[in-house]
């Protein structure tokens, strides 16, 4: 096969830019309903490949990576693009009222793509008598990517009533998000190490609206207040990865580290008096009226670690744990008094048959089957009277992978996967305030090198 690295990296790199700048005008897809993405920049959607699972920091093949430890590129031999969407159902619950929610939209999209590549060979041994020689391989290599992602995700819509002296309820409504354009490379430094760094622009809006109004009337006056934000800005991470056979087995031990270095937000704020006679609302007054006002602000920093072992090709167990520094690390100009707790999710998954390549001696790839279980304490919490309450969530998920499997000109093997997986989450702040389920169904397309080389004979 003949390819050119660089020519493919330079025409998708132009292709995901392109669907970049178009997706700045229309960010943050429905993914989400929920009053607790009322805070910072909306929900994180801490997006992985399908295929990877749960394990974030370790898995790694010749056709797969995860997106937050970029050292795991380092493993990967072929051009591949990996596609996923999906869709979620949810119901939010307090007491005895429901509120269902449909969404869904695009998961990630990305390509990668060996870039360089070099094996030495020592001599070890030499048998005098019979003069056989026992050499010692040790590769290097590189691979970068290209992926588009949703970063986080806005979407709410509730009330709340003052039982005062003159009863009002103020409704909130947002929506919006944040998208990652981000190109990652990994490095394999002989059998047992990889290291990896990520530069990515992060850029999107989320739109906030307060209409407060006295519950029953007719005649009496109101209050808009509308935010747009606009964000901008630049995200790093770097990334390690290293490898060790003891017998059957064969461990990982990988790590990350992700910053946000200058992002700016621009805001557009309204505020306005109002009177609302029966179905119709009139201005009265422009009380705030900011335009483009644009400032810096200050997003967490990210941190993980995860182990892996895998028995031969046919069991692998992954744990992972993640803290965002959301307790000193947010800060933002339209957020003055907010009171965050630092995020930390903890997540264990067990892969059937987790090889991402067809073995030798195999007659047909063997389907690879997903379990994972994930438990989060989100930056969200809530005092009330003595007690502090942080948003507690429970992730379920099962998947499975369907192998297409194609043979080039060469005999060489190459693999397509189609996946599909399904999770069910279930969170909850405090006794008095809302529970939540969501069900999402995700389906992903993974197209190995065989889209990407041309013949040299037809």
């Amino acid at each position: 096969m003949r390819i050119n690295p660089f020519k493919h990296l330079a025409f998708y790199g132009l292709v995901f830019f392109t669907l970049g700048v178009q997706a700045q005008g229309s960010s943050g897809q429905n993914f989400i309903r929920s009053p607790y993405s009322n805070y910072g920049i909306g929900e994180w959607t801490y997006t992985n490949p399908i295929q990877a699972s749960t394990a974030q920091h370790t898995y790694a093949g010749h056709f797969s990576y995860t997106l937050s430890n970029p050292a795991t590129l380092g493993n990967v031999r072929y051009t591949v693009f990996d596609f996923a969407g999906n869709f979620r159902n949810g119901t939010t619950q307090l007491n005895d009222k429901y509120n269902d929610f449909n969404g869904g939209g695009i998961s990630y999209m990305s390509l990668a793509l060996p870039i360089w590549k070099k094996v030495t060979q020592k001599l070890i041994s030499e048998d005098s008598i019979t003069g056989r020689k026992t050499w010692q391989f040790t590769p290097y290599g590189a691979s970068s990517s290209i992926t588009l992602k949703p970063m986080t995700t806005m979407g709410y819509e509730y009330h709340l009533d003052d039982e005062g002296i003159l009863p009002g309820r103020t409704t909130y409504t947002g929506s919006g998000g944040v998208n990652l354009l981000q190109w990652n490379t990994g490095f394999r430094i002989g059998n047992w190490v990889n290291l990896g760094y990520g530069l990515g622009y992060a850029f999107g809006s989320t739109r906030d609206n307060a209409f407060y109004s006295v519950i029953d009337s007719f005649q009496l006056g109101a209050i808009d207040d509308a935010q747009d934000l606009k964000i901008r800005g630049m995200q790093q991470q770097i990334g390690a990865l290293f490898e060790f056979k003891l017998d059957s087995t064969y461990h990982r031990i990988g790590g990350s580290y992700e910053w946000f270095p200058n992002m700016r937000a621009t805001r557009n704020r309204l505020t306005r008096s109002m009177q609302v006679i029966g179905s119709t609302v009139r201005t009265l007054d422009t009380i705030l009226n900011e335009n483009s006002v644009e400032e810096s602000f200050d997003l967490p920093t990210s941190f993980g670690v995860g182990y892996s072992v895998r028995y031969r090709r046919s069991l692998l167990l992954a744990l992972d744990w993640r803290r965002q520094t959301w307790s000193n690390g947010f800060k933002a100009f339209w957020e003055k008094n907010s009171d965050y707790r630092d995020r930390n999710d903890y997540s264990a998954s067990l892969i059937i048959n987790p090889v991402d390549r067809k073995a030798p001696n195999e007659k047909k790839m063997k389907i690879p089957v997903r379990l994972s279980y994930g438990y989060g304490e989100s930056n969200v919490q809530v005092t009330q009277g003595q007690n502090t309450f942080a948003l507690q969530e429970h992730r379920v998920g099962i998947g499975f992978g369907i192998p297409i499997i194609r043979r080039y000109f060469d005999n060489s093997v190459l693999t397509n996967m189609v996946h599909v997986d399904f999770q069910y989450i279930n969170r909850s702040l405090s006794p008095t305030l809302p529970k939540e389920n969501f069900f999402t169904v995700s389906l992903g397309i993974q197209m190995g090198d065989i889209w990407f080389a041309k013949r040299k004979y037809d």
